[in-house]
C-alpha cells in the first residue's frame, strides 16, 4: 500500500490556480527500498477561481498518475488523498484624496464619499464610498501651508467587492489650504483748492 497526498496550497483572494502534470506538491507514505516518486499530476477544483471567496476549500487538490523517480508502479497498491484550497484576503489600499481649499473655508466630514482611490481589487470589483474624516486644517482659521495625514479614510462600503475577501488598509490625504484673495481698496479723498 502507497498513499500519496497533495499538499495543501494558500492563496490570496483573486489569484487563479491551474491543474498541472509533473508537481512535486505531495508527500508520500510507504515506499520501500529507499524508492522515490518524480511527480504527480494536480487537478485543482472549488477555490481554485480567482473570485473564490476566503475560506478553507476541504478536497480540492486532487493527485493523481504518479511517476518517475525510481518506484516501480506495479509493486503498489496506490490510493490518493485529496489536499485542500485556503483562500487568503487579498490586501487592498484606500487612499483618501488630497483636498486644495482656500484659508476661510471649512471643510467637514461626510460619509459617501467617493473622494478616493483603490489599490487591489479584483476581478473588477469597485467599492461605492468611504467616510472621510477631517483634522487640522480643516477649520476656517487654518493658515496657509499642507496639513499631512489630515484626511482619515474609514469605513469603505457598497459597490461589488465583498469586503471579507480584503484585508484594509487606509491611508490618510492631505489638506492643502492656499491664501484667500483679498482686494484693499483705497478710499477716495475729498479736498478743497489749496
Amino acid at each position: 500500500t502507497l498513499t500519496i497526498t497533495a499538499n495543501n496550497v494558500n492563496k490570496v483572494y483573486g489569484q487563479v490556480l491551474s491543474g498541472t502534470a509533473g508537481s512535486t506538491a505531495f508527500t508520500s507514505t510507504g515506499l520501500e527500498n529507499g524508492e522515490t516518486i518524480g511527480s504527480v499530476t494536480i487537478a485543482y477544483g472549488t477555490g481554485a477561481a480567482a473570485n473564490a471567496a476566503v475560506g478553507a476549500y476541504t478536497g480540492s487538490v486532487t493527485p493523481s498518475a504518479a511517476t518517475g523517480g525510481t518506484f516501480a508502479i506495479g509493486n503498489y497498491s496506490i490510493s490518493y488523498t485529496t489536499g485542500n484550497i485556503v483562500v487568503g484576503a487579498k490586501t487592498l489600499t484606500i487612499t483618501a484624496n488630497n483636498v486644495n481649499k482656500v484659508y476661510g473655508q471649512v471643510l467637514a466630514g461626510t460619509a459617501g464619499s467617493t473622494a478616493f482611490t483603490s489599490t487591489g481589487l479584483e476581478n473588477g470589483e469597485t467599492i461605492g464610498s468611504v467616510t472621510l474624516a477631517y483634522g487640522t486644517g480643516a477649520a476656517a482659521n487654518a493658515t496657509v501651508g499642507t496639513y499631512t495625514g489630515s484626511i482619515t479614510p474609514s469605513a469603505a462600503t457598497g459597490g461589488t467587492f465583498a469586503i471579507g475577501n480584503y484585508s484594509i488598509s487606509y491611508t490618510m490625504g492631505n489638506i492643502i489650504v492656499g491664501a484667500k484673495t483679498l482686494t484693499i481698496t483705497a478710499n477716495n479723498v475729498n479736498k478743497v483748492y489749496g
